[in-house]
């Protein structure tokens, strides 16, 4: 086994085509807004440059909304700081008035990068245009109703109850802005100066965002096709930042003396296994499949991050408390007690038919080929065959049911409450319940979260349903992962944090 992570670990560059930080990106192109110049003192050093595969391909917030917010330029209602706190720049108090009804009073401290206010009205406008032309915006609580009473008080009725209003107003989709003259203005640290889809986009500091406006410095988000170019671009101090690094590019630049961060990822790395047909659906098949991953060696393939103890990365208050055990010799039991026996070449089968594995992973994060060609290492020294598959459209291969494991990787709670990813991946009808997986426990538990304040007993509703999870595998918990950044001497103080959802935040450029 220490042999295989050596060869893991060395050969993991092949799959570095990894995101960057830097969005998701979407097609078209478009330029957002009227940008000023920065102070003459950040003009003299230019544009601070960070390497992406990819940017945000139009300003359109139905669009690009996430990749925006990670390029700086736009920003939630409530959006997470570094602890995973949710907090806001426009509200001051949040109120509930009854089941459906919400009152927010605001700051009226906030202005769009054009200078005009972001009061009651223009919020209740971009919101209620967020609601009716993007459904994503609809899932939390179905259509949500914006109404602004005076400048200074919104009124927010929900078509059904939630106890999170916060965490709702904090979602990727729900971002603050103004359409004027065919451009999409917004409200955050950084505006738009010029944007070349799939080349470059250029950012200069919003002079209305907070009183150190004049003292960031510009940036540009430049595309580079593989990591590789990206290495050699950081290497030659032509980039400042190079986000995603795999972690032999990390311990390549560690040893060449330059300065790289490991930071809490946010994201989990996980498997969605196939409940629905296939040898998976077999309890004690997923058992005895999840008793032979060896999260350790999955964390030292990686070279950083910690074994999984749930859905949610370990900092939140509502993290799961699952401990995940490697135990072979119960795996075997478990195998035997569904009916496999081992044939003359040590394989499980059943019936004449061998045990095989199905399992299915992407390329755009490179760490999860890595977790399972080491996964399907172990389940070939237990005795069980394995079929591998990288393919580019990992949803397709989940919609379509062609997987018995997919190896996955989300931010499981880029709102900073757990009950969102938890209804889309367990909840019938929910949109990352891939297999139709049902479990009346946690039907209840997510009924009874839906109900329940945030809090302690709210935290221990998402902990239960994670326990229920951790015994009944229509997830197997993996890893939460530590990325890395590499930074130049000029931006070595900066600080990202939550995955790559801020990787352009406010600190940047200061």
């Amino acid at each position: 086994m220490k042999k295989l992570l050596v060869l893991l670990m060395a050969g993991s560059l092949a799959f570095s085509m990894l995101l960057t930080g830097c969005g998701s990106g979407s097609g078209g192109s478009d330029n957002g807004g009227s940008a000023e110049s920065t102070t003459e003192a950040s003009a003299d050093q230019g544009p601070i440059v960070i390497g992406c595969s990819y940017i945000a391909g139009n300003t359109n917030p139905v669009d690009s909304a996430w990749d925006l917010t990670s390029h700086g330029i736009s920003e939630g209602i409530y959006m997470q700081d570094a602890d995973g706190n949710l907090v806001s720049r426009f509200v001051s108090k949040l109120e509930r008035v009854d089941d459906l009804t919400w009152k927010a009073e605001l700051t009226n401290a906030v202005k769009f990068s054009d200078g005009s206010d972001c009061d009651a009205q223009a919020l209740a406008d971009c919101m209620n245009y967020l609601q009716k032309n993007n459904e994503m915006a609809n899932g939390t609580a179905g259509v949500v109703t914006f109404t602004a009473e005076d400048d200074g008080t919104l009124t927010i009725v929900t078509e059904r109850p939630t106890p999170v209003m916060q965490s709702l107003l904090a979602e990727w989709c729900n971002v603050v802005f103004k359409e004027a003259d065919g451009d999409f203005i917004y409200t955050g640290p950084y505006m738009v100066k010029k944007l070349d889809s799939e080349v470059s986009l250029e950012l200069t500091p919003n002079p209305y965002y907070d009183d150190r406006a004049a003292d960031r410095s510009d940036v540009t988000l430049k595309v580079f096709s593989d990591t590789a170019s990206m290495q050699q671009a950081f290497e030659a101090k032509e980039i400042d930042l190079m986000f995603g690094l795999t972690p032999e590019v990390s311990q390549a630049l560690k040893g060449k003396g330059f300065t790289v961060k490991d930071y809490d990822a946010g994201y989990q790395y996980f498997g969605f296994t196939n409940v629905k047909e296939g040898p998976m659906a077999d309890p004690n098949v997923r058992k005895a499949i999840n008793l032979l991953l060896n999260r350790d060696d999955m964390v030292t393939a990686l070279q950083g991050g910690r074994v999984a103890n749930g859905i949610f990365a370990q900092y939140y208050s509502f993290a799961g408390d699952v401990e995940l055990k490697t135990d072979a010799e119960e795996a075997a039991k478990l195998l035997e007690e569904a009916g496999y026996a081992k044939n003359g070449d040590g394989i499980y089968e059943k019936d004449g038919e061998k045990l095989s594995i199905h399992m299915v992973t992407y390329s755009s994060r490179a760490d999860l080929p890595i977790l399972m060609q080491l996964s399907a290492s172990e389940l070939t020294q237990a005795g069980i065959d394995s079929k591998t598959d990288v393919v580019d459209d990992i949803n397709a291969s989940l919609e379509a049911g062609d997987y018995d494991l997919v190896f996955y990787a989300q931010h499981t709670a880029p709102s900073g409450e757990p009950s969102a990813f938890l209804n889309m991946a367990l909840a019938e009808g929910g949109s990352r319940n891939y297999a139709g997986y049902s479990n009346d426990e946690i039907n209840d538990l997510l009924k009874k979260m839906g109900e329940t304040e945030p809090g302690e007993e709210r935290d221990q509703i998402s902990k239960d349903i994670q326990a229920i999870v951790g015994e009944d595998l229509p997830i197997i918990y993996m890893v939460d992962p530590q990325w890395h950044v590499a930074l130049s001497d000029r931006v070595s103080d900066y600080e990202p944090y939550c995955g790559d959802y801020y990787c352009v935040n406010a600190e940047l450029g200061l």
